[in-house]
């Protein structure tokens, strides 16, 4: 290697070195904000880890052990197909695979779930439940009765219960998620 060129990377190192050393040294003013807090403004939502302990637990909100016993299914027989901002596993119930639907968005609102249930003409019924306002979903024309549930907590949280036979008490079943999520004790 050359002297020129090797002067030339010297050079070149120390550069990045006081350009690394500039870029950590740097003060950005403002107030730091939790992770998923609305940064700026006030939002009704930023004590949801407080008032909603569970929602914050994401997919593992429930275990599965109690998504089972929920759905009528032998804890054995269920498992997670997918995990991301919706949650959702496949249950083997003795009538026959029930879907389970979780969703959680964070800046989601109770009445854009309404008004999307109602742009796809499912019957929505007002609820309250675990004393939160909320709302029961049901496709009109779905054989199988699947039927879904959404509540104004930390943003909108809701479940969704599919069952692939008809027979099965969806409307319950999502309920009783919804009850189990809305607890406030840990």
């Amino acid at each position: 290697m050359s002297r020129a060129h090797r002067a030339l990377c010297g050079l070149t190192a120390g550069l990045a070195v006081v350009a690394m050393l500039a870029g950590c040294g740097r003060t950005i003013a403002g107030t730091p904000v939790a992770e998923g807090a609305n940064s700026g403004s006030p939002s009704p939502h930023n004590d949801n880890s407080q008032q909603y302990p569970n929602l914050l637990k994401e997919c593992d909100v429930l275990t599965t052990d109690v998504l089972a016993k929920t759905v009528g299914a032998d804890p054995q027989d269920i498992q997670s197909t997918f995990v991301g901002a919706v949650c959702r596993w496949q249950a083997a119930n003795p009538a026959g695979l029930i879907d389970i639907t979780r969703f959680w968005y964070e800046q989601g609102s109770l009445d854009n779930e309404h008004k999307i249930a109602d742009q796809l003409k499912y019957q929505v019924e007002n609820r309250s439940i675990a004393g939160v306002r909320s709302i029961l979903m049901k496709p009109t024309n779905d054989p199988n009765g699947s039927c879904g549930v959404a509540s104004d907590a930390g943003g909108v949280v809701g479940w969704w219960v599919n069952p692939q036979t008809p027979g099965i008490d969806a409307c319950q079943m999502a309920t009783k998620l919804m009850e189990l999520t809305l607890a406030t004790n840990a």
